[in-house]
């Protein structure tokens, strides 16, 4: 399972800077230094126009950040500092492009790892799992031990478009954001003031014509600021 496991490259800085830049955060436009150019007096000759560098911008740009963001402490300067630096969009873009293609290709994976290890659950089920909801229409469930920490799994006879309706009801914005949906897996980024949290909501055939839920959400990451 440990493989399956979300990996963040560059640090939780990157990640977030990601996160932003998919909800739109961006720096804003620097005011420019330039001077304006005096228009000439009437009746002077023309000024002759000579190749000249064009005097470069001095103000600093700032992000602009998205309200789901705003509450967590420090968030501006990190964002500023990120988006400052020579080429960081293309490279946001890049890892957006490569994120996107491992989640549609690992989602299967993601789903037999989490769904093997509970295909019978058989306790009472709970109403939510470190927070997270559980879908009132449960009629069973079970906590799974692993060596990276517990999750929990559930059925209920629902079908996969009421399950992800329920979570994206659920689970929106300001304190949590759909990173992707995929063959029944969805994956969320949390934040809140405690830091930041990745969830993935998996599903897949259970027995007695049954959904199969696993709820799998890490602690809390705090976020570094510069």
């Amino acid at each position: 399972m440990l493989k399956h496991m979300r990996v963040i490259l560059a640090g939780p800085a990157l990640a977030i800077a990601i996160l932003a830049c998919s909800m739109g955060a961006r720096p804003a436009a620097a005011p420019s230094s330039q001077a304006p150019t005096a228009a000439p007096a009437t009746g002077a000759p023309s000024p002759v126009p000579t190749s000249s560098p064009t005097p470069a911008d001095t103000g600093a740009a700032t992000a602009t950040i998205s309200p789901m963001l705003t509450s967590v402490p420090g968030i501006a300067s990190t964002l500023t500092a990120v988006f400052s630096t020579p080429g960081v969009e293309s490279t946001l873009a890049a890892q957006q492009t490569m994120a996107a293609g491992t989640q549609a290709a690992l989602a299967p994976q993601v789903s037999g790892t989490f769904l093997s290890q509970c295909p019978h659950p058989s306790d009472a089920p709970m109403q939510e799992w470190q927070s997270i909801p559980v879908m009132p229409q449960a009629t069973a469930g079970q906590i799974v031990s692993t060596l990276v920490g517990p999750y929990y799994c559930y059925r209920a006879p629902v079908t996969v478009q009421e399950m992800e309706t329920f979570y994206k009801g659920k689970l929106a914005a300001p304190d949590w954001l759909l990173e992707s949906d995929v063959s029944g897996t969805m994956e969320f980024v949390g934040i809140s003031q405690a830091g930041m949290q990745f969830l993935v909501i998996t599903s897949g055939p259970g027995d007695q014509g049954e959904l199969l839920v696993a709820i799998n959400v890490t602690r809390p990451v705090g976020i570094p600021t510069p």
